[in-house]
């Protein structure tokens, strides 16, 4: 059985000896890396930004412990990118018996990871040395520098991966904090670009009022949605934009989960406060269901919502993403900022009007 070691490497890169990189572009550049993305493709370390946290994976298909690891490693990467967090940078590093295992083993395995060419059997094992690698499963955690940053980051992504999206996105949150990494503008609570929506509440051009569009982006100097209505861009506020999002839905009062069937938000009904469901676009059927009562409707894993009524004051009226439903205890965990999480009754947040 393989095992790994937990001490952290103290030597650095060549060129990180005398002068810190700019970016981790330049990092992996001074290491001379020659990477490729899962579908095979050279990858351009130019695409590495100063706030993304790189982590060398060394493992292997045949390896046991590997196995059990790597798709604990995959729900910690895959739960961040259904977050928004883009940060995290997996190299693989094979130790697989031949080119086609390494292949098979990212294929079948693996998420959205760079890997290592394999034919960079030198610096593989140069990588080995310097970071102390004496056995597989290794997740080695860079610094600004080139040095290990975290003493024992599979046991923290073991643990994280078993616990919840909270716990995650602290972990990699303290990541960065170990690594040195620039930190990101939190987009926790902005709407992604590329969700529909539909406008609504504007005073001074009413006209606009009941179009759909598709969000382009966010300018985060005026606190406006630029929203793609045919062929025209409109610059909107959060609270004129009701996102047309996928949720689920009971067709009936007080009948069994199994009831439950995928929906669409088409509209919002100001005068009862529900929200008008279509089981599909071309369905005429409009279902109203009210997102306060978790019996009738629930949100998906990443709406944007607004808290609303909590005695901590703080948070209301303040927007934040859904990341999970606790079925036991019916609430809506709610990430307010980067590694803050909230756990919300439905009748404490609103998809409609944000804040």
């Amino acid at each position: 059985m393989t095992t790994k070691t937990s001490h952290v490497a103290q030597s650095q890169s060549p060129q990180a000896e005398t002068t810190e990189p700019s970016t981790m572009a330049t990092l992996v550049q001074s290491y001379g890396l020659q990477l490729v993305d899962r579908s095979g493709k050279d990858f351009d370390v130019q695409q590495l930004t100063a706030s993304d946290v790189i982590a060398l994976y060394f493992s292997a298909h045949w390896c046991p412990p590997c196995r059990g690891f790597t798709p604990l490693l995959k729900k910690f990467h895959d739960t961040l990118q259904s977050l928004g967090d883009q940060s995290l940078r997996i190299i693989f590093v094979s130790s697989d018996n031949s080119e086609k295992e390494m292949w098979q083993y990212m294929y079948e395995s693996h998420g959205d990871w760079l890997a290592l060419k394999y034919d960079c059997k030198e610096l593989k094992d140069r990588l080995s040395r310097q970071f102390q690698v004496s056995g597989i499963p290794a997740l080695i955690i860079l610094d600004s520098l080139g040095r290990q940053a975290v003493k024992d980051a599979r046991s923290e992504v073991m643990a994280a991966a078993s616990a919840s999206s909270t716990q995650i996105l602290a972990t990699l949150s303290g990541w960065k904090a170990a690594a040195g990494v620039a930190a990101q503008v939190d987009t926790s609570s902005q709407i992604p670009s590329g969700t529909s929506v539909r406008v609504r509440g504007l005073q001074g051009s009413p006209e606009n009022n009941g179009l759909e569009g598709v969000v382009q982006s966010f300018d985060s100097s005026k606190r406006r949605y630029v929203v793609q209505i045919g062929e025209r861009p409109l610059s909107l506020k959060a609270a004129n934009l009701l996102q047309l999002l996928s949720l689920q839905v009971c067709r009936g009062e007080g009948e069994e989960p199994s009831e439950w069937v995928q929906a669409q938000v088409a509209d919002f009904d100001d005068a009862t406060g529900q929200y008008l469901c279509r089981l599909s676009k071309e369905a005429d059927e409009v279902l109203p269901r009210d997102l306060r009562q978790p019996s009738q409707a629930r949100l998906g894993v990443g709406a944007i919502v607004a808290v609303q009524g909590l005695q901590a004051g703080e948070w209301n009226e303040k927007n934040g993403k859904v990341t999970e439903f606790d079925e036991e205890r019916q609430r809506y965990q709610v990430q307010v900022e980067s590694g803050k999480a909230l756990k919300i009754k439905p009748e404490n947040i609103r998809l409609f009007p944000l804040a």
